[in-house]
């Protein structure tokens, strides 16, 4: 009986894919009446007043998206950074003081998008400072330079864009953030 259920098996699975090979051994087994675990499902012996087809069970899938809750007062990071945050070019400045402008876009049509910035200064063994730098205008502020992590967040909508940037000494540091 083995052997036919085996040369069977091996028949059936010339040229078969491992999903359609997984199914075809399932199938077998059930009708050798064993009962094999399955990353398909389960079977099972039918010993109550259910119909003969009903033995096989799916597993429950599982469909989840996992996402963190955005604070953008927190001084901490993301686990996986939103947004696109790039320097964009650097202007000098009369003071030749460190400043910042950040230029907000959405990130789908790269529309003009007004947003509130908060820019955590990074240390050098990586830890942010608790206290935040924060701009609630696209115009240019005064900041020490060096390396922050930047939060961001739309005014309107629920958009957000994380990451770090670093900001060279002594010029006017236009940030471009697309927001998504």
């Amino acid at each position: 009986m083995r052997t036919l259920i085996l040369s069977t098996m091996l028949v059936a699975t010339v040229g078969c894919t491992n999903m359609e090979i997984k199914q075809i051994a399932d199938s077998v087994s059930d009708i050798a009446g064993g009962s094999f675990p399955s990353n398909l499902g389960s079977y099972s012996q039918n010993k109550s007043s259910e119909p003969a087809g009903s033995g096989y069970q799916h597993k429950k899938q599982q469909y989840s998206k996992s996402s963190e809750r955005f604070r953008i007062t927190e001084a901490t990071r993301m686990n996986n950074e939103v947004g696109l945050i790039r320097p964009l070019q650097t202007e000098k400045n009369p003071k030749g003081m460190t400043m910042v402008r950040v230029l907000g876009y959405h990130r789908d049509s790269g529309a003009d998008m007004a947003s509130t910035q908060y820019f955590y200064k990074v240390d050098n063994s990586g830890w942010l400072n608790k206290d935040a730098v924060s701009s609630f205008s696209p115009n240019a502020f005064v900041v020490n330079s060096g390396v922050y992590y930047l939060k961001v967040q739309a005014k309107q909508g629920e958009f957000h864009a994380t990451g770090e940037i670093v900001l060279q000494k002594g010029v006017t540091n236009i940030v471009s953030v697309e927001l998504e």
